[in-house]
């Protein structure tokens, strides 16, 4: 998919909810996998990658963007709450940026992109917003 200007396409998907961080792989009867928790996150970003993008499985180097947003806790004052949306304060608590970009790059593959080696540029930002989503941007370099 390319524009009139031959600007390489813009892959936008968006996914609602906390975006999990990657779980630490276990070990079982000799071989070694993914916990649930992990394998159904990443089954969730699948589903909405199939539903908004399709499978445009890229090659060749690729940049992608990971804007988090993070609803403020309902427990917090109204004031506390509009300094968070205002970006006046900034979520950092767990889980890690880099974990969540693991989940999300790891579920993509094969969908998105052949393999996550591709991203050789990233872009990773966390932030409140008035709801919890994930939106994750991926442009062929």
């Amino acid at each position: 998919m390319e524009t009139a200007a031959s600007e390489p396409s813009v892959y936008r998907i968006t996914v609602p909810g906390l975006l999990r961080a990657k779980g630490r792989p276990r070990f079982g009867n000799g071989r070694t996998f993914t916990d649930t928790k992990t394998v159904q996150a990443e089954k969730h970003i699948q589903r909405y990658a199939m539903e908004q993008i399709g499978k445009p499985c890229l090659t060749g180097p690729l940049h992608v963007s990971l804007m988090i947003n993070i609803a403020p806790p309902p427990s917090w004052s109204r004031k506390k709450t509009a300094d968070a949306l205002a970006g006046r304060i900034l979520p950092t608590s767990r889980p890690d940026i880099d974990n969540q970009m693991k989940t999300a790059a790891d579920a993509l593959n094969g969908i998105a992109w052949k393999d996550d080696a591709q991203i050789v540029d990233a872009r990773l930002s966390r932030r409140y917003g008035p709801e919890s989503m994930t939106v994750i941007e991926v442009r062929p370099l």
